[in-house]
């Protein structure tokens, strides 16, 4: 696709791709939206990458929310691998989104690994025990239980949740966009949420 370097500045603005990435990316497709999607699977699969890496994570920030009128509060721990990435703007902004979003919609959950093993194995019962998993054939009633137990389960789960903000991507989406602009594993290690009364 032919492109002009306000094309390049728009890229950048809607995906925080590097000019040079937005550049082969305005390069490689045929229209403007195509490289939108090839910018955010490179990003995507850049964000799993950094995951998957075994450095630790211990810097970041201690950080907490406290809801008008002081009745509702959340305390956040986010990490990162270095104090550079922890003092970013990109970083601290993630940090209050994810204190805004643990208020208001009230997660128990960071991951689903973090759910009890108690907790799954009642909640597949209870599928596995639904009439129309009955009415399936056998072979796929596994696959359709974890479907169940996952969609019930997202809403309680932050990062499956739909971030507040934008319900078309989830928090663990909005977490993977800083990973791939910092370039460092980012980790949501604990929260807390107080309620008054509760």
């Amino acid at each position: 696709m032919e492109h002009t370097t306000k094309d390049v500045a728009k890229l950048r603005e809607i995906t925080g791709a590097g000019p040079l990435d937005c550049k082969k990316a305005l390069t490689e497709a045929k229209t403007f939206d195509e490289a939108v999607k090839i910018l955010e699977e490179r990003g995507a699969k850049r964000a799993e990458k950094m995951k998957g890496q075994d450095r630790e994570t211990r810097e970041g920030v201690v950080t907490s929310y406290v809801h008008h009128g002081g009745n509702l509060g959340v305390l956040l721990e986010l990490n990162c691998s270095t104090d550079f990435v922890a003092r970013s703007d990109e970083f601290k902004n993630l940090a209050r989104e994810l204190t805004m979003q643990i208020a208001g919609v009230a997660p128990i959950y960071i991951s689903f690994e973090d759910v009890p093993e108690a907790t799954l194995t009642q909640l597949r019962q209870e599928a596995e025990n639904d009439p129309e998993v009955q009415k399936r054939p056998e072979k796929l009633r596994a696959q359709i239980v974890e479907g169940k137990v996952k969609k019930q389960l997202s809403t309680q789960i932050l990062l499956e949740q739909p971030w507040i903000k934008d319900d078309k991507i989830t928090v663990g989406k909005l977490v993977d966009e800083v990973i791939r602009k910092t370039g460092e594993n980012i980790v949501v290690r604990r929260f807390t949420r107080y309620a008054l009364g509760e």
